[in-house]
């Protein structure tokens, strides 16, 4: 099975962003693993100095399937169906979609993926 990502970079209406917080964990995230292929997704807060400035959420969805381009056509017959929320600011989102390069590793792996000794 071929794995992917897509990225959603998102804000909310200024002064709406509880609304927009709870739409999104509690109705769009489920309505959107809904689509075949579509098979996790989690959330993230951008922090730091210049968090004011940007568009603070980002959405990783986990994507497996040998059709990327049926699953794609599907989220998008489903994406009419999705519930709306005017509390996203429609504009400030940014989507990317990327092919999963390698294993998962961490700083106790060796170069060839094993796992290294004493660490």
């Amino acid at each position: 099975m071929t794995a992917y990502i897509q990225t959603v970079v998102s804000a909310p209406v200024p002064g709406r962003e509880d609304e927009f917080n709870r739409w999104y964990d509690d109705t769009h995230l489920p309505e959107v693993l809904q689509v075949s292929g579509l098979v996790a997704g989690r959330r993230y807060a951008l922090i730091g100095p210049d968090a004011a400035d940007r568009p603070r959420f980002l959405a990783i969805y986990e994507i497996e399937t040998e059709d990327l381009a049926g699953t794609l056509a599907a989220l998008s017959v489903a994406a009419p169906t999705m519930t709306a929320s005017d509390a996203m600011d429609q504009p400030a989102t940014v989507i990317d979609l990327y092919e999963v390069l390698g294993e998962r590793r961490t700083g106790g792996d060796s170069a060839d993926g094993s796992r290294r000794e004493g660490i």
